[in-house]
């Protein structure tokens, strides 16, 4: 059965927007993207210096630290972005104005460095700055 070009179109072209209209549940309002090209989150991820005892005359700074960040929406383990700090650890996260659970994770998937998850509130026309604090673990 052959169908014209443009009424396949039109099906496609409905059946997209329905798709992208809803979250799966019935009566859901559209969603908002969650990217954004002037807002967001900035900043680095730092370790901590590793030193086991820290003196006033020999100072032990932290570190830069590349990092995996994961973003979700409080409440939900589903990520909306996802970020790798550079090897200085800084990194910059487009994001829609909300509020967030970034969810930081060393690259080496050992227990150490370690770091817990930030909430953060994105507001319109401009980047939220954070410092993101990893735990090497050396005490």
């Amino acid at each position: 059965m052959r169908h014209p070009p443009l009424a396949l179109a039109v099906v496609v072209t409905a059946i997209m927007l329905v798709g992208c209209a809803r979250d799966g549940s019935p009566g859901a309002a559209p969603q908002a993207s969650v990217t954004s090209s002037d807002s967001g989150i900035e900043g680095r991820t730092m370790v901590d210096g590793g030193c086991p005892v820290i003196r006033d005359n020999s100072p032990c700074p932290d570190q830069p630290l590349p990092a995996l960040l994961t973003v979700t929406r409080p409440g939900s383990d589903t990520p909306v972005a996802t970020a790798t700090s550079g090897p200085d650890g800084r990194f910059r996260l487009p994001l829609a104005p909300g509020d967030y659970v970034l969810h930081p994770s060393n690259l080496t998937g050992g227990i150490h460095p370690a770091a817990v998850p930030i909430d953060i509130r994105v507001t319109s026309g401009g980047y939220t700055t954070i410092t993101v604090p990893f735990d090497s673990g050396i005490r």
